[in-house]
């Protein structure tokens, strides 16, 4: 059964005519069995079809290469096929996809985003120059974060393979000390490394040892360490505003004075409490005095 043969099953009460009968019209019959005292099955070969229908014979069913070949090439079947082979020839032709090979998720994002903004779905595809110039754009837009990278077109499909960038700075080791710059109640700590002499809601004063370089092990020996790290408190600070009596309306007054207050405060700190201490008229000028609480980090390198 190499190329393909239809499987017939007849009803008939004298088999001996029946095979008489197919003869006459020189159907081949392979494989001739009896299912029960009426039913016979057998194939014929398919380049015979013309030939059973012919003598009224119904086909269950079909195998075979040749089967499947008429199968292809018959309607609808013929304009799915037709379809695809178009689709092979035409889709080659554009990008219809892109694969990036690397370990950062993110990194992987942004140059997907990167690669659909140059070149958008069914772009017509790249030659060697355009990949060429691909590299070189991709190269310096992300020169910071790539080392390795390999851009190539496999049919509709651009790869994309990079290594992340290793920084080739070497950090040196600072073993200087960490002082309060002010005065201020211990809010949280933040130390990779170095030994932390105070602890949170803690009071200390300005120029205090916050983190040695100095740790004293186990065995009572003294070691050397590196220091790094942010510790964070809740300092005070007053700050006063003055303005001429009567320069604005009594509306403007007071909120022009906390604007100019507030345009004074510390670009680095967090405002954690805000409270006038005193609005009053002093020397025929409005005075306004307000209190803050900040958290703020108070830890700097001894000089």
């Amino acid at each position: 059964m190499t190329l393909g043969y239809d499987y017939i099953v007849v009803e008939t009460d004298d088999i001996i005519l029946f095979l008489r009968k197919v003869r006459s019209y020189h159907l081949h019959i392979f494989n001739l069995k009896q299912i029960d005292q009426y039913t016979f099955s057998f194939y014929t070969p398919i380049y015979q079809r013309f030939i059973v229908r012919k003598t009224g014979l119904k086909i269950t069913g079909s195998v075979g290469i040749l089967h499947y070949l008429l199968i292809v090439f018959h309607l609808p079947h013929l304009f799915f096929t037709v379809a695809f082979l178009i689709s092979l020839l035409i889709f080659p032709q554009f990008v219809y996809d892109q694969q990036i090979s690397g370990t950062d998720p993110e990194l992987n994002m942004q140059l997907e985003s990167y690669l659909q903004k140059q070149i958008p779905f069914l772009h017509k595809a790249l030659n060697y120059e355009e990949i060429n110039q691909l590299y070189d754009q991709i190269k310096d837009h992300f020169a910071d974060e790539i080392d390795y990278l390999n851009v190539y077109q496999n049919g509709g499909i651009i790869h994309l393979e990079y290594t992340n960038a290793v920084s080739n700075q070497q950090n040196v080791p600072d073993y200087r000390d960490y002082v309060a710059k002010k005065d201020g109640i211990i809010s949280y700590i933040d130390v990779k490394k170095g030994n932390v002499l105070v602890s949170v809601n803690q009071f200390v004063k300005k120029g205090e040892i916050l983190i040695s370089h100095l740790l004293e092990s186990t065995d009572k020996k003294t070691k050397i360490i590196a220091t790094e790290g942010k510790i964070y408190a809740y300092t005070y600070e007053r700050y006063q505003a003055s303005l001429e009596k009567g320069k604005y309306t009594k509306e403007t007054d007071f909120a022009y004075l906390l604007f100019q207050i507030r345009a004074n405060l510390p670009p680095n700190v967090k405002i954690d409490k805000e409270k006038v201490i005193s609005y009053d008229i002093i020397n025929n000028k409005l005075v306004l005095e307000v209190q803050y609480v900040f958290i703020e980090n108070i830890a700097v390198k001894e000089k």
